[in-house]
């Protein structure tokens, strides 16, 4: 009698969660009326069929009934240990797990429990859980070689109330999550003739961000608060042949190098930047990220600071790197933007303090911009 009933669960299991046809509904989803086909085994053995539509007919053709009878079996060999233990304890309940974790998606819990005997007539009561999205009652009554099944299933309603009460379970307004800021630097609010031109490709801006988004006002609101470290990388390569020095003041000029051709002199910097951006985000029909736009103050601490030279010598390549503060300032402050859609984001950041230290070097502001990647 378990085999059967085990059998009837598992029918039961495969119309709740969604096994369908082709055009067609669920089995557990029709209530109206239904075809059967009753196909006869070789060993006697009967397979009997519930059908709406011939495309569910036809849909068999995609499922692998030797899978489904191997699932089946592991269903009685495990049932089968159960009972005989639930036997020799004397236990009027028999539970079977069958999947990875309660975690899992395919995990179905199966409770029997024998619930009475009058008599002739004999009583169970199998509680189906998939997961735990979805619950199933089967009450199961056999008097006089009769069987009686009552299944107690939810409907779509119900299920989707369930889907939606644990996505509402799983909401968390605030989360973090990393990106990269792959960009260029280049100079704005300058004195020509203090300040060289940069090389836009070795001009670099890295920035390897660890941002706090806390959604305000709700799960379906769209305004958000972007906050947490961002630790950047600047690079600074100089164009025609301009070195960086100090001189005996302590003051950090930019001079032209006439001996030495240069390869390659850049300015290098990091820092930890912590921005404060009120930031919209909306989303397309389909669920999935649609337009953003955010703006917002940013602070910074200078944390590292060196300068690399690069020059052939007698035929040699020769590399130095001096590591030196160069008067740049300590602190920096400004704002930074991001606007996007799905996958793309554009970041830019403008710093609105001077590069260098008041009347220690020249006059120069940041900008940064490029792609934001991972967000």
């Amino acid at each position: 009698m378990k085999k059967i009933l085990l059998l009837v669960t598992a029918i039961i299991m495969a119309a709740a969660t969604g096994v369908s046809a082709k055009g067609g509904q669920t089995i557990g989803e029709r209530l109206g009326q239904q075809d059967t086909i009753v196909v006869k085994m070789a060993n006697g053995a009967k397979m009997v069929l519930y059908l709406q539509n011939i495309e569910q007919l036809k849909a068999f053709e995609n499922y692998s009934l030797d899978s489904l009878m191997r699932v089946l079996n592991k269903y009685v060999d495990q049932v089968d240990r159960m009972d005989g233990a639930n036997k020799e304890l004397k236990s009027q309940e028999t539970t079977v797990v069958f999947g990875k974790d309660d975690n899992d998606p395919e995990t179905v819990t199966i409770t029997v429990q024998e619930t009475g005997q009058d008599g002739k007539v004999n009583r169970e009561k199998h509680e189906i859980r998939i997961n735990k999205n979805i619950k199933i009652d089967v009450e199961i009554e056999e008097k006089d070689g009769n069987t009686k099944v009552d299944v107690n299933m939810p409907n779509r309603a119900e299920r989707d109330s369930i889907r939606t009460s644990n996505v509402k379970k799983s909401y968390k307004a605030t989360r973090f999550n990393f990106d990269l800021d792959l960009g260029l630097n280049n100079f704005l609010n300058t004195n020509s003739q203090q300040v060289p031109d940069l090389k836009p490709l070795g001009s670099r801006y890295v920035s390897i961000n660890w941002h706090l988004n806390s959604q305000i006002g709700g799960r379906k609101s769209p305004l958000y608060l972007v906050s947490g470290l961002e630790f950047a990388f600047n690079n600074y390569m100089f164009d025609r042949n301009f070195v960086i020095e100090e001189d005996v003041n302590d003051v950090t000029f930019f001079r032209r190098e006439m001996e030495i051709n240069y390869d390659k002199v850049k300015l290098t910097h990091s820092s930890v930047n912590v921005p404060l951006m009120p930031m919209l985000k909306f989303k397309r029909q389909n669920g999935k990220e649609g337009f953003k736009l955010g703006a917002g103050p940013f602070v910074g601490y200078r944390l590292g600071a060196h300068s690399k030279f690069k020059f052939e010598d007698s035929g040699r390549t020769q590399k130095e790197k001096v590591r030196s503060s160069y008067n740049l300032s300590d602190f920096q402050y400004g704002l930074t933007g991001v606007i996007g859609y799905g996958n793309l984001d554009l970041f830019v950041k403008y710093n609105m303090n001077d590069l260098f230290k008041d009347n220690r070097g020249p006059d120069a502001n940041v900008i940064s911009f490029g792609l934001r990647l991972f967000n």
